[in-house]
């Protein structure tokens, strides 16, 4: 004996074309233009002057209102990061060449590091060297 398998034709499913009623779709709010708040005073922030070159991402006319200019692009990490940014940050090369230019400019700033060790091993034992009494 065959079970009989119940079809419902899709009008008698409970979510059938949910879709067309944009009431019902979850993303429906998301889909309205931002409001600007009563109390905010301007509509884009004032820009910060642009001094040197700014990396800004591929698809981009001008750097955000505010942006990071404490250490600037130098050396093969820079190079790196130039490149990095000529790709979209969309695609994978970007990350790549982003990730490895951070893991390049540890190795450039070696270095520096070292030396600024040793500056200071040196002071302290000069500073242990002189004895107060």
């Amino acid at each position: 004996m065959e079970a009989e398998t119940e079809c419902m034709r899709p009008v008698e499913l409970p979510y059938w074309a949910v879709d067309l009623c944009p009431g019902n779709r979850p993303g429906v709010p998301r889909e309205a233009p931002p409001h600007p708040l009563a109390f905010a005073h301007w509509t884009e922030p004032e820009r910060q002057p642009i001094e040197g070159r700014v990396l800004t991402r591929a698809g981009l006319a001008r750097p955000t209102p505010v942006f990071s200019t404490a250490v600037p692009p130098r050396g093969v990490s820079g190079v790196l990061r130039r490149v990095a940014y000529e790709v979209p940050d969309h695609r994978l090369p970007h990350w790549i060449l982003a990730f490895v230019a951070d893991r390049v400019d540890v190795l450039e700033s070696l270095p520096r590091l070292l030396l600024r060790r040793a500056a200071r091993a040196g002071k302290r034992r000069s500073m242990a060297s002189r004895s107060p009494c």
